[in-house]
């Protein structure tokens, strides 16, 4: 049955004889309750000892300390959140990835109760596979009347291959507000709605909490949306619609600039930004659409062995989603919106593809390109992949919804009497959303079981620094990525300032500081901890070395800036003497000044450090070299000051007639001839 609401046609929302609210939020209720459970089963065995184990070592063990962060900083000082406690001394390092604002809320009263950081992540998990399939529920009861519908399309939607693949990314679990953003975006546009407008904004809003990544998606997303809605109604009444649609994303974008002006700060202060290679790299290719992850219980053997690169690349959506996605492509009870599903979908999977493609040997650029060049923050998305694996399945699993209310219209009009209808809809529902749990379900091998807190870790050294809150370095540094997270899991205990850490990116300094800390200690790995106010070095030394034996140990007597505070064997508390010269350099410029790095070549770490100090204390950093991927601009004409090797004359760096400030450690700083003191 369609109607007229703004002069656009519309399915009814409901069946001929809705239920009433309380009933209808009853029946809302049991669904949200059947996806919790779902959720539980599809990642067990993680339910029986959700205090104590995660999914895996790598990206759940920074996400719980993503949130527990969260709570940390809003407890004690929520204006500087984005200035986490790892990779001291740069600021800004939450905005090295997701800064995870919505789940941190959701699972907030666990970490003031219980303190355990493990428990909060995993309860986020479930909590993003529940809301995922709930929201797509949602948005498939309002496109077709039919909630059994929804439930499969739910299901498909948080359970497909490719979600499952990424059981250890939170922030891609948490697609909640994709499906959202359809239903309020569709309302909005058919009945040129204001409130519908609103609540599209609210929903925006909303994934701004969640997730920065899936945010640049609604771009593309509701591009699709309301470019085909202009397409099929090319009518005034239309255009007012998109207006007040771009006004509540406006007002949304305002109402999040706080929350995303230090992202900005971190792209243009260090340069974060992904190459065209590297882009390249992580696209798509066709075959990744038939690749599951190895752990895949059904198509792991058939599928991964032949197609599978890397889990950002495992594509494959299962085949009764794709069954039922073009089944509904013949829902005729709904007019451009089955059309739009198909044009998310695919959208998606042409921007999936990445910049360019190889056709008879020549590259052909494609419409990422312009994607990337032109929509704020694309530069730093490296996985255009995930565009087709997750983006794509919103435009799916809503046409399988409609495939499966297509096939339950058939079967009621075969079935006969209502309970014999209602019974053979039920059971084919059933079936259909068993089958495609089948496909998405994983054999995920669950790593040993962790200490949730203090008193269960028994650490000396963590109490120790928890007590003193200094900033401090871990040594081992770790060589891989799962071995620098655990520094960011351990300081949830003391919540010191330390110089590790793991993230999507990794300052530019990290890595050449890290190379030079395996000479730990030594004169200049002393220089540059004590210059960026390092007091305290934790040793994790190896337990089949005795202290007598271990060469690091034994070394720290020949350096009086060193004291072993606390031994703890197999950890040690190696403290250090006060000597900030790094800082020092820094306060000694004028607040505002702009400062030049010359020769950022000369002692990269040391100066990229004090490129850090300037950022964090307000200054603009100019500069010729590059520390890894940092290349800062050149400075303007008029830049007063600049910091120099102690050994090079001002006058061979640009900087002719300039007066010494200040000089420690080999590095000067000066102002420039004609600059007021």
């Amino acid at each position: 049955m369609e109607t007229e609401i703004g002069g656009a046609p519309r399915a009814t929302d409901e069946p001929s004889q809705p239920a009433g609210g309380w009933r209808r939020a009853a029946i809302h209720v049991g669904v949200l309750v059947l996806f919790g459970a779902l959720a539980v089963a599809m990642t067990w065995p993680l339910a029986t000892d959700l205090s104590h184990t995660l999914l895996s070592w790598g990206d759940p063990v920074f996400q719980a300390w993503t949130m527990a962060w969260d709570v940390h900083a809003w407890r004690t000082d929520p204006l500087r959140v984005f200035d986490a406690n790892i990779f001291y001394p740069y600021r800004n390092t939450l905005a090295f990835a997701d800064h995870l604002f919505g789940q941190a809320a959701l699972v907030a009263p666990v970490l003031l109760a219980t303190g355990n950081v493990i428990l909060a992540d995993n309860l986020a998990v479930l909590l993003a596979l529940a809301l995922s399939g709930f929201a797509m529920y949602l948005l498939v009861v309002d496109l077709t009347g039919s909630r059994l519908a929804g439930v499969v399309a739910g299901v498909a939607y948080a359970y497909l291959p490719a979600r499952m693949a990424h059981l250890e990314h939170l922030n891609l679990l948490s697609a909640q507000w994709l499906p959202l953003a359809v239903l309020t975006a569709r309302r909005a546009l058919r009945g040129n709605s204001f409130r519908w407008a609103v609540a599209l904004g609210a929903v925006i809003v909303a994934q701004g909490l969640f997730g920065v990544y899936y945010l640049m998606f609604l771009v593309p997303l509701l591009g699709f949306v309301v470019g085909s809605y202009l397409l099929w109604h090319p009518t005034r009444a239309s255009l007012i619609a998109t207006a007040k649609i771009a006004a509540a994303g406006l007002v949304a974008t305002l109402v999040l600039l706080p929350t995303l002006l230090p992202y900005l700060e971190v792209n243009t202060e260090l340069s974060i930004q992904r190459t065209m290679g590297e882009v390249v790299k992580w696209s798509a290719q066709a075959s990744d659409y038939l690749a599951v992850h190895p752990y895949n219980r059904l198509y792991g053997g058939l599928l991964s062995e032949r197609f599978h690169r890397h889990l950002e690349q495992d594509l494959f959506p299962g085949v009764l989603l794709v069954v039922l996605g073009l089944i509904g492509l013949a829902y005729r009870r709904l007019g451009w919106e089955r059309w739009m599903l198909l044009i998310v979908v695919v959208g998606s999977l042409v921007l999936s593809f990445g910049p360019e493609a190889e056709f008879g040997g020549r590259s052909v650029p494609l419409p990422y390109r312009l994607v990337y060049e032109l929509v704020p923050g694309f530069k730093a998305v490296r996985v255009p992949a995930r565009l087709g694996g997750l983006l794509a399945p919103v435009g799916l699993a809503a046409l399988a919804g409609l495939g499966v209310a297509l096939i339950q219209q058939r079967l009621g009009m075969l079935a006969g009497s209502e309970v014999r209808r209602h019974l053979v809809t039920a059971t084919l529902a059933g079936i259909l959303a068993v089958g495609i749990l089948a496909e998405g379900a994983m054999a995920w091998p669950l790593p040993d079981p962790l200490p949730a807190t203090a008193a269960e870790a028994r650490r000396a050294d963590y109490d120790w620094l928890a007590e003193h809150r200094v900033p401090a370095l871990e040594l081992p540094m770790g060589e891989g990525l799962i071995a620098s997270a655990w520094p960011n899991f351990w300081s949830t205990f003391h919540w010191a300032p330390l110089v590790n850490g793991y993230s999507s990116f990794a300052p530019p300094a990290y890595y050449p500081l890290r190379d030079a800390m395996r000479d730990f200690p030594s004169r200049e790995t002393i220089r540059l901890l004590q210059g960026i106010g390092v007091r305290a070095v934790l040793y994790h030394a190896d337990t089949a070395t005795t202290a007598e034996r271990d060469a690091l140990l034994r070394r720290v007597e020949d350096f009086p800036e060193l004291q072993v505070e606390l031994a703890a064997p197999p950890d040690y508390v190696i403290t250090v003497a006060p000597d900030p010269w790094l800082w020092e350099l820094a306060e000694a410029v004028p607040d505002g000044a702009a400062v030049d790095l010359p020769q950022l070549d000369a002692d990269p770490i040391a100066l990229g450090l004090l490129g850090a100090i300037l950022q964090r204390n307000g200054h603009t950093v100019y500069g010729q070299g590059t520390v890894e991927y940092w290349t800062p601009p050149p400075a303007p004409p008029g830049t007063c000051y600049a910091v120099l090797p102690r050994d090079t004359a001002p006058d061979a760096a640009g900087y002719p007639g300039a007066s010494a400030v200040a000089s420690r450690e080999g590095l000067t700083l000066y102002r420039a001839a004609g600059c007021a003191e």
